[in-house]
């Protein structure tokens, strides 16, 4: 157990490693020196000031607005903005502790996407999985003040739980992941295919009466439904703020989104190499994975969570956050690191470092990454 749980740590420390020598690198080339204010001041203005940031600090330090221009701030989930604030105690500084929350989650994304690797394959399949997640080229944001590292922890520790038949924990977990994005509702299809497959399936075991805690996981979903109706009478008013300034969200068929994107692409310069062109190479290099996952027998709860989760994040109408939001698509990562090919697999992760590389810069400069 000893050996385990300092592996657990260093991989953990080895995520957090990765961005912490990004934001070291980028405030060189930036500032062009490594002092203690030039850096503080980088993190502070990059990882606590932009878009989606503020709000979490809003709701963390306000609660959720019914009147007023903060008011849509209800379209943003509450876990993250209450651990912030539960963390804080009333004394410390709300950005600060978001930051460092979001730090402990990436480490737990380290550590909990290591079991899950593990237990399908080597160790040395499992450490790819981790570096890969870790250098996805998207992945600035888990050391901000955003919910991905906190969303990303709940999903692949929900998986593990579920994996192991723990389904009263995994069931609260998933609760917990659907309060962070809508997403984490998602979780109910691998979870109700494992309860099935191994229940029903070759090894016909009988169905538990914990089975059923794996209910709560749309749940959490209800729960933000029940604030939303608790604030507004209406238990889709977020649905109504997304559709409107400055997001203009709305649900549309994938094919329609993925040509509007392409059409993006060919009419606002600079935007379409970090915006757009990202959301559709990721997009069908999904597609390719799950099929290529199916031939090399991954395992299929993992395949259908992918699938779910890639066809519910592109039926965003006005997608610009694409990149950000597959980073949480955790069996990508699992599915790369079973290619049989290793020039191949080797080869996504250098790419992926490039890119990273370029992105984290880009974001730390100021450029539009959303």
């Amino acid at each position: 157990m000893k050996k385990k749980l300092c592996t657990w740590v260093l991989a953990g420390f080895a995520v957090l490693l990765i961005h912490d020598v990004m934001l070291l690198a980028g405030c060189v080339l930036i500032h062009g020196n490594l002092s203690m204010e030039s850096l503080k001041n980088l993190i502070w203005d990059r990882l606590t000031m932009p878009g989606d940031a503020q709000r979490y600090l809003q709701i963390a330090e306000e609660g959720y607005a019914t009147e007023g221009e903060n008011a849509i701030n209800l379209v943003f989930y509450p876990l993250y903005p209450l651990l912030i604030r539960v963390f804080s105690l009333g004394i410390f500084d709300l950005a600060g502790t978001g930051m460092v929350l979001s730090r402990l989650f990436l480490m737990g994304c380290g550590a909990a996407l290591y079991e899950l690797a593990k237990a399908d394959g080597d160790e040395s399949k499992a450490w790819y999985s981790v570096l890969l997640m870790g250098v996805y080229p998207f992945s600035m944001f888990t050391v901000g003040v955003y919910s991905e590292s906190l969303f990303l922890f709940l999903t692949v520790l929900c998986m593990l739980l579920i994996r192991r038949e723990k389904m009263p924990l995994a069931g609260a977990v998933g609760f917990l992941a659907a309060l962070c994005r809508v997403q984490g509702m998602l979780l109910i299809f691998p979870a109700v295919y494992c309860v099935v497959e191994g229940r029903l399936g070759k090894e016909k075991r009988k169905i538990r009466k914990s089975d059923v805690c794996l209910l709560l996981i749309p749940f959490g979903f209800c729960v933000y439904l029940l604030i939303n109706a608790a604030l507004h009478g209406n238990p889709f008013q977020f649905m109504i703020y997304e559709e409107g300034e400055p997001w203009y969200q709305s649900t549309k068929w994938i094919a329609e989104n993925i040509s509007s994107q392409y059409h993006n692409a060919q009419n606002f310069k600079g935007l379409e190499t970090i915006i757009y062109w990202p959301q559709i190479v990721l997009y069908f290099g999904v597609i390719v994975l799950i099929f290529l996952g199916m031939k090399m027998d991954v395992r299929m709860e993992y395949l259908l969570y992918a699938g779910v989760y890639l066809g519910f994040t592109y039926l965003s109408g006005w997608m610009i956050s694409g990149g950000r939001y597959m980073l949480c698509c955790f069996p990508v990562y699992l599915i790369i690191s079973q290619l049989k090919n290793e020039k191949i697999r080797w080869g996504i992760l250098g790419a992926s470092c490039v890119f990273f590389f370029l992105y984290s810069l880009m974001f730390l400069k100021g450029y539009a990454i959303m």
